[in-house]
């Protein structure tokens, strides 16, 4: 049996095996590069590394709020006093000040600062999923174009094999000469085809491997047959939204621009600089030990500051609930492509089995005379065609049922340990 035999072969079982088959949670998995490989090859990814950073950042920050703006300021002064009559004396002043936050203004900055880092968070467990995303695409990618070369090249050889029937019949005069021309003429052609093929192979294996170094292009012995998707849609969506970066990211966003707006809006009420202050005039004869207090006067720059942050926090907040719609959908539809792409994949199967089956028909007759020669090319090229389409559709249902599970954290999620030591790592270059 030959390779093309037992690739139609496999879809063919693929096809028996798919409306029996029971739900397994891992099936899915031998289609895919190995856990460890891809976990590896993601935290050395540059936007990876970079939300990382911002951890790290977005603590030194919060170091920063907790601390405020003001530092304390060192006044001095020294002067000569001369009366008109009289002695001149020496004088000097010291004074030390510090404006201080007030009205829970030192509260508010300290939960900006905690919520930096939330939101730091956030974004690096989003750039990480949405890195797995890319990965689990190019992945699928690539292997629907090696499964096609190499579908092609077994094509190939069954139809070199065809075109030296159709001679040795031309030969011994059981058919006309045009027949062997027809021949080669399919031959060529799938020669072309799979040149091509092979060409888009090799750069979607190149764009996988440079964009995500250490994920190997090999392809697996045998590929799962996909399964029928189990629980209802509402399970699987309250699992993808339950746990979602990109809405943990948004809503991150918006909840600090809310709380920026409300410190701001404190502002409205200028901070005091209270300060010491200790003299000596009349050259040491007197002693001054004063306590100074100097408040700003509010003026609309500050009332104009305060509204351009609330209009700031309702666009950051409209933002979020768009991005939460947005999500919901993409849950919905990838839900809806995981049950679709089973069903789908399966009728392929069907009409892959039935076209093999009607090709191996028409091949024997031809063999024994009963056929012509075009009626048996075309009947070899439906069942190649019927054969790529089902392995496509097998891949959809594959990718389609992958990308559910790693949208719900099945897959790749990002380790929770690592999240908490991501800043130590990102200080000393462990990551």
């Amino acid at each position: 049996m030959t390779r093309l035999k037992r690739l139609i072969a496999l879809v063919a079982i693929a096809a028996a095996a798919w409306p029996l088959a029971g739900w397994s949670a891992d099936s899915y998995l031998a289609a895919l590069p190995s856990e460890a490989r891809v976990r590896e090859t993601l935290n050395r990814l540059p936007q990876v590394q970079a939300a990382r950073a911002g951890i790290a950042l977005e603590s030194a920050n919060r170091d920063r709020y907790n601390a405020g703006p003001y530092e304390w300021t060192v006044r001095s002064t020294a002067q000569q006093r001369r009366e008109t009559i009289g002695p001149r004396y020496l004088e000097n002043d010291i004074a030390i000040e510090r404006p201080l936050r007030w009205f829970g203004k030192a509260e508010k900055d300290a939960a900006i600062g905690e919520q930096g880092v939330i939101q730091a968070d956030a974004a690096l467990g989003d750039a990480w999923h949405e890195a797995a995303r890319s990965l689990l695409k190019a992945w699928f990618d690539w292997m629907r174009e090696a499964t096609a070369s190499a579908a092609l090249r077994e094509q190939m050889a069954l139809l070199e094999r065809q075109t030296e029937i159709a001679r040795k019949r031309v030969t011994a005069g059981d058919a006309a000469k045009v027949e062997l021309l027809l021949a080669e003429t399919e031959r060529d052609r799938v020669i072309a085809a799979q040149r091509q093929s092979a060409q888009r192979a090799a750069l979607a294996a190149l764009d996988l491997t440079r964009r995500f170094p250490g994920i190997r292009t090999t392809m697996p012995a045998d590929l799962p047959a996909p399964v029928e998707l189990a629980g209802a849609d509402e399970d699987w969506l309250q699992h993808v939204l339950g746990d979602n970066h990109e809405i943990a990211l948004a809503e991150a966003e918006a909840h600090k621009a809310a709380l920026v707006a409300e410190r701001v809006a404190r502002d409205r009420m200028p901070d005091p600089t209270v300060g010491v202050r200790y003299a000596q005039e009349r050259g040491r004869q007197e002693h001054i030990v004063g306590i100074t207090v100097s408040i700003p006067l509010p003026g609309a720059g500050r009332r104009a500051h305060s509204a351009a942050s609330l209009a700031q926090s309702a666009v950051v907040a409209e933002r979020a609930r768009q991005t939460r719609a947005r999500v919901e959908s993409d849950a919905a539809r990838a839900v809806l492509n995981a049950r679709s792409t089973f069903e789908i994949g399966s009728k392929f199967a069907q009409v892959a089995e039935q076209t093999r089956t009607n090709a191996d028909l028409v091949t024997r007759a031809y063999a024994l005379g009963e056929s012509n020669l075009s009626d048996t090319l075309l009947a070899r090229r439906q069942a190649i065609e019927a054969a790529l389409a089902s392995a496509s559709a097998q891949l959809d249902a594959l990718e389609a049922r992958a990308r559910l599970a790693l949208d719900a954290h099945h897959i790749w999620a990002l380790d929770e340990e690592e999240m908490k030591h991501a800043p130590h790592k990102a200080k000393d270059g462990l990551s």
